[in-house]
């Protein structure tokens, strides 16, 4: 089992740091500065879009998985990405209303799918903003 697991390590940290370096990545501590709760609980999709990583950084404290909270809260920004990425092939298990967690599976996944991942994730933002999802 230990091999396993050290492939399971070695792929979500990859993920993240794939993710990190994403230009729409927003950092956990400066999401409540960046994104102030509305009064009336819900955000404006028009406002800048991004994510932030809210699962532990620490790997002995997390699984294989990588829970993204998309920004601003409240928005269709979580279903649209979801929908981008699931018609180019990257499963994700969807968490209403502004969650999806991405798993590398030890098993079967590659490096490579982690870089395709995280690149159709920049893709799903880009077309967002030019209203092409």
């Amino acid at each position: 089992m230990r091999p396993l697991r050290e492939r399971s390590l070695k792929l979500t940290a990859a993920l993240e740091n794939l993710l990190v370096k994403s230009k729409y990545f927003v950092p956990l501590h400066q999401v409540t500065k960046l994104y102030p709760p509305q009064e009336n609980g819900t955000g404006d999709a028009t406002e800048k879009v991004g994510f932030t990583i809210i699962t532990p950084r620490d790997p002995e404290s997390r699984g294989a998985q990588l829970s993204l909270l998309f920004l601003p809260k409240g928005t269709d920004v979580m279903r649209q990405v979801f929908a981008a990425l699931s018609s180019r092939g990257v499963i994700g298990d969807e968490r209403e209303p502004d969650v999806i967690r991405l798993a590398p599976a030890p098993l079967y996944s590659s490096l490579k799918d982690c870089e395709r991942a995280a690149l159709y994730l920049n893709e799903a933002f880009d077309a967002l903003l030019t209203d092409k999802l």
